[in-house]
């Protein structure tokens, strides 16, 4: 797929021996302490790999975005249980040099798909106030909001933000 800079990207399944890689790159955006809930950067790797796999067995789908063969981005599709199991929760992180070039809503616009094949009926993700960008990526995708959890965020400046709560019903 094409990026609006020219450059292409490939999207894959996640495998374990991306996960050096995805760690490095999640790293990244942590050090921006703006756009995850993570504010410590990951160190282990075989906690990592325990995470990957647990995921696996739960039904969790991560799709990693290379552009050159290196990991720019990806996007997770997390399945909820019991009376939730109904439910999935899509989780996404883009590098700064490749934001604003429409990975995110190739990825979105993906697991859209990968849900309703699954026969998920509902989307549910969390956004802070503060990210722009990316709540017009879920609104251009059809994405509602459904909530507001008021100062959720405190970053380290002692500034506070919002986190928004959007769902996309499904319908099959």
């Amino acid at each position: 797929m094409t990026l609006k800079n020219g450059q292409t990207t490939s999207l894959s399944w996640l495998e374990e021996d991306d996960l050096p890689e995805i760690a490095e790159a999640i790293n990244c955006i942590v050090r921006e302490e703006k756009y995850l809930l993570m504010d410590k950067e990951i160190t282990d790797l075989e906690f990592e790999r325990m995470w990957f796999l647990e995921g696996k067995e739960t039904g969790m789908r991560y799709l990693v975005a290379k552009v050159n063969g290196k990991v720019v981005g990806g996007a997770s599709l997390t399945p909820f249980t019991g009376k939730r199991a109904h439910v999935a929760e899509f989780g996404i992180y883009i590098l700064k040099n490749y934001r604003a070039l429409g990975l995110g809503t190739i990825l979105l616009k993906e697991f859209i798909e990968v849900a309703k094949k699954n026969r998920f009926e509902v989307i549910q993700l969390s956004v802070f106030s503060t990210n722009k960008v990316a709540m017009h990526v879920y609104r251009k995708c059809n994405f509602k909001r459904c909530g507001k959890l008021t100062h959720d965020i405190k970053f380290t400046d002692g500034t506070y933000t919002d986190r928004i709560m959007m769902e996309l019903l499904i319908t099959q």
